[in-house]
């Protein structure tokens, strides 16, 4: 072997690694047949609208204090929230707790298609302080609070403190008077949370 032939030759079995070891490393591809397999078993239903509870009255913007008039649009975007969990303790994740700007209240419901196990209930905060002229819920969260086994239900507001809605009573079916409204925060400082 001539001796500039002998020069390349370390260079280019390097080479000829680094490409074997970098071909190796790659990622498996899927075809697209693959993929439209794997894929095949997910999907979604057509879109189930959530209604408001029934006799509700709607608004499409809230009323808000004049000086807020030229945003109010805005104030009326925002308030809208979601949470699923098992409230009724069938062992699925099949509640819905959801916050309607449209009529400033709080609902519990079961998720549709999943039967009338109860009917939709609406968790207020009385017997606490509540104004309806400056506070609005703004979203709802599921957690077992008090560690009895039940979900319970936070609501956080705009103008006043959270609320845990603790569910002292396992009831069949379930009812607004199986949730207790309790302070989650002590005093009755403003407190705005969106």
């Amino acid at each position: 072997m001539n001796s500039s032939i002998k020069k390349w030759v370390p260079g280019a079995a390097a080479l000829a690694v680094v490409v074997a070891l970098g071909v190796a490393a790659m990622e498996p591809r899927l075809s697209a047949g693959e993929l439209a397999e794997l894929a095949g078993g997910f999907g979604f239903d057509a879109p189930v609208a959530l209604s408001a509870a029934d006799g509700v009255a709607l608004a499409s913007v809230r009323a808000v204090h004049p000086s807020l008039a030229r945003i109010s649009g805005w104030i009326s975007s925002v308030g809208a929230s979601a949470a699923l969990g098992d409230v009724d303790g069938d062992g699925l994740s099949n509640d819905l707790c959801d916050v309607d700007p449209r009529s400033d209240r709080v609902s519990l419901r079961p998720l549709a298609g999943t039967g009338e196990r109860y009917a939709a209930l609406t968790l207020a905060a009385a017997p606490l302080p509540f104004d309806a002229a400056t506070m609005a819920p703004m979203g709802c969260l599921l957690a077992d609070l008090n560690e009895d086994g039940w979900l319970d239900v936070v609501v956080y507001y705009w103008g006043r403190t959270p609320v845990a809605f603790l569910q002292v009573q396992r009831s069949a079916p379930l009812s607004a008077a199986a949730f207790v409204a309790t302070e989650l925060v002590a005093g009755q400082g403003r407190w705005f949370t969106n």
